[in-house]
């Protein structure tokens, strides 16, 4: 079957054999590229497994799915508890990173992964689930509420997903964003630029300067909420984050709350809102031009927010 992976730096569109083993057979439709792709790229090592976590497809039946990507191992006190994004058994794993992923044209999957999605949602965009699942646990975690004023800094994909499900848990959400077109595409969600302060900021970035901003949005006693990869070590400005009594709460992808899954939380709420998406998905390419999909992907001066590849559709 055709797969991508990528090796010293390139994309590489493979033949790679079937998957076999225990689990559940899945049919990929399509799979984003998301940033953390990007730096593995970058970083010029050899990733032997087929590249994807954010995925949907069919199963055998035909069931329209999603995919949560970790795997873990459901018995100590943490998967209990139900914060399995945070195991650390042996077999604790993400699907796309550690083990197999989603660009490929089929996936075997833990069966709890599967996230059964309305079988009328437009195929087109499903693949946004999992990093609207991202920002779903982040405000979790946080416990940002409907009445809490928010600001994302940041309008890539996870900052607009971050935007997205702000708006609908039917917060009021603003966007500090370093491209027009970034700014243009959450305009769907009433976005305006960020003035005075806000309960909940966002930080989509990871950088010194995005934290350095964060602070200065941050109402007194606010919640810094960090969704970004930060491949370097966090620099907070000391004074500033005193003087309001910042928190940066950290967050790593996605887990069971009092509600449930964050990852059907965002499932349903991109059903109920899938207006507000449709600019987010900027470019779309077949599994056999990933190279120039990638490429894409890394010049969001190309205007590319979201990049997906197409595979089984």
């Amino acid at each position: 079957m055709k797969a991508v992976n990528y090796s010293e730096g390139k994309v590489n569109v493979i033949n790679a054999p079937k998957p076999s083993g225990e689990g559940v057979l899945v049919k990929i439709n399509s799979c984003g590229i998301c940033g953390t792709d990007i730096h593995m790229l970058d970083s010029n090592g050899y990733f032997p497994h087929i590249a994807g976590h954010e995925m949907t497809g069919n199963l055998t039946d035909g069931t329209f799915v999603a995919i949560e990507p970790l795997k873990y191992c459901g018995k100590c006190e943490v998967c209990k508890s139900g914060d399995y994004n945070l195991c650390s058994a042996d077999e604790a794993d993400m699907i796309g990173l550690t083990s197999d992923g989603g660009m490929a044209e089929e996936i075997i999957v833990p069966e709890h992964s599967l996230v059964k999605l309305n079988q009328e949602m437009d195929p087109k965009i499903s693949c946004l689930v999992e990093p609207i699942a991202v920002a779903v646990h982040g405000y979790v975690l946080t416990k940002t509420e409907s009445s809490h004023r928010v600001a994302v800094v940041g309008g890539g994909s996870i900052g607009q997903c971050a935007v997205f499900a702000a708006k609908a848990m039917g917060c009021e959400v603003d966007l500090f964003a370093r491209y027009e077109h970034q700014f243009q595409a959450a305009e769907m969600c009433g976005v305006k630029e960020p003035s005075g302060v806000y309960d909940r900021v966002v930080d989509c970035v990871g950088s010194a300067d995005a934290i350095q901003k964060c602070i200065e949005l941050l109402k007194p006693q606010g919640k810094i909420i960090g969704l970004a990869v930060a491949w370097d070590d966090i620099q907070i400005p000391g004074i500033p984050a005193v003087n309001k009594e910042a928190s940066y709460h950290t967050s790593r992808c996605y887990g069971l709350g009092a509600n449930g899954r964050d990852i059907d939380i965002a499932a349903k709420m991109l059903f109920d809102f899938k207006e507000l998406v449709s600019k987010i998905i900027t470019h779309r390419f077949p599994i056999d031009a990933a190279q120039e999909a990638f490429k894409t992907a890394a010049d969001r001066k190309s205007g590319a927010i979201k990049v997906v590849l197409d595979i089984n559709t």
